[in-house]
């Protein structure tokens, strides 16, 4: 893509420098220069704001993850404090949970889809098990002060999680709108072509800076788009912390699944 954009952007200037010899531009090269520095600050401005709010919300995203992946965990240590078989079937929910979110949510976010786009019966369950552990929880009879403060950080945990899992969805489809897409490609041409203007005896050193614009350009525009979707970019974001809390699962001595 961006050995695309240099060929591109040298192409151009090789065509200006065929139809309009230097000698003729270099005349206007300080009224072009005030007008290209700019035309450069504007875009420029307008690229470190993109990146700047693209980041932020890729950064964001991975908090978002990490925090559903906490929640559910806190919910699993918890369980393990219920008496049999509640604590068990709590635990067991918990796992199949994060099964579902490795296994079904994130192939279909990769792919650019999230479960809300899809079926109902691909759309609820996640949120089918969502609803079950906080059914479970609620069914918690508190006797003493330490169940009641049990019962509460149950509860907490599972707006938590649920509140993570829908910011998570959120972020899958967020993107930057058409128009700003639009914008940062104009810029970019007008950036670049707007070099041809100026007229210089050393061609091979205009050849080199427009290479170089266009490169740094190009990379930005490559960097944003790589992380626009922080699920389905080229940076997206893994499965990691759910593969760990997943492995925890298996191997704590807080886990009544250990041994299943």
């Amino acid at each position: 893509m961006i050995g695309g954009i240099c060929l591109v952007a040298l192409a151009g200037l090789e065509l200006v420098q065929r139809l309009v010899p230097a000698d003729s531009r270099q005349p206007h090269n300080d009224v072009a220069g005030f007008i290209y520095a700019a035309l450069g600050v504007i875009y420029a401005v307008l690229l470190a704001l993109v990146v700047i709010a693209v980041w932020e919300e890729y950064r964001a995203a991975s908090e978002t993850v990490e925090q559903e992946a906490n929640a559910v965990a806190e919910i699993f240590w918890l369980a393990h404090q219920l008496p049999e078989p509640e604590g068990r079937e709590l635990q067991e929910l918990c796992r199949s949970y994060v099964e579902e979110v490795v296994n079904v949510g994130w192939p279909l976010m990769q792919q650019g889809r999230t479960p809300s786009l899809k079926s109902s019966q691909e759309t609820s369950r996640g949120w089918g098990l969502i609803d079950d552990i906080r059914a479970s929880v609620q069914e918690i009879e508190p006797h003493t002060k330490a169940d009641e403060q049990l019962y509460a950080e149950g509860l907490d945990q599972v707006q938590r999680l649920a509140d993570a899992r829908r910011m998570r969805l959120v972020a899958a489809e967020e993107g930057i709108p058409a128009v700003l897409w639009a914008v940062l490609i104009f810029g970019g041409i007008a950036a670049v072509s707007f070099t041809y203007l100026f007229g210089l005896e050393n061609t091979w050193a205009h050849r080199l800076m427009v290479l170089t614009l266009a490169a740094v350009i190009g990379l930005v525009l490559f960097t944003i788009g790589a992380i626009e979707y922080p699920f389905s970019g080229g940076a997206r974001i893994g499965t990691e912390a759910f593969e760990l809390v997943l492995e925890r699962f298996e191997t704590s001595d807080l886990s009544d699944l250990k041994h299943s």
